[in-house]
């Protein structure tokens, strides 16, 4: 697909349409959304730039092929505008110089919100946030000295991609916590 279709987008009413239909391509960059059509929300901002079905269809496509290398290259502002002017030259000759300005000016604004929806979005491990752990050691009902019997009482916290925290309780024991020990002894082994 040509970054040239990009082209299609001098017939945005206004900067913010042009920003608005960026948002809804980068809300559909993941693989959910595979097919060419563009989906309803995109499609509906599209019927503001005057275009027909193959050419919706060809600016969809070249806005998802810009969003996911624009995405996927810089970081900073600056960097990211230098690679859009790079990209454009040498993808989109045919581009109107306005257009091209005009995509400097509001791409690289709207890459911070993109990676951070992308990144709130994107499904990650827990992180361990506190451990509490105590020994309980059972009483024999007959006699006050210690069984053989006892456990480890763990309270692990974590929190999850979205920032929630939830406890997790387990009881094991000796051969739970021989286990456990084992298994981390392995993995920081396989960290040095």
């Amino acid at each position: 697909m040509s970054l040239s279709h990009l082209s299609h987008l001098s017939s945005a009413p206004n900067k913010s349409a042009l920003a608005g239909l960026l948002n809804r391509t980068v809300m559909y960059l993941p693989t959910i959304h595979p097919s060419p059509y563009p989906p309803a929300p995109v499609s509906s901002i599209m019927t503001s730039f005057d275009l027909n079905a193959n050419a919706q269809e060809s600016l969809y496509l070249a806005m998802r092929k810009f969003c996911s290398l624009v995405l996927s290259q810089h970081t900073s502002a600056s960097d990211t505008s230098s690679y859009i002017r790079e990209l454009l030259s040498a993808s989109a000759k045919d581009l109107d110089p306005k257009l091209v300005e005009l995509l400097v000016a509001v791409v690289p604004t709207l890459c911070q919100t993109w990676r951070a929806a992308s990144l709130k979005n994107s499904p990650s491990p827990p992180k361990l946030t506190t451990i509490d752990w105590r020994v309980s050691l059972p009483r024999s009902q007959t006699d006050s000295s210690v069984s053989t019997g006892a456990t480890l009482m763990l309270n692990l916290g974590v929190e999850e991609g979205d920032g929630e925290g939830r406890k997790l309780q387990l009881e094991m024991d000796k051969a739970g916590v021989d286990t456990l020990l084992d298994g981390l002894g392995k993995i920081k082994d396989q960290l040095n």
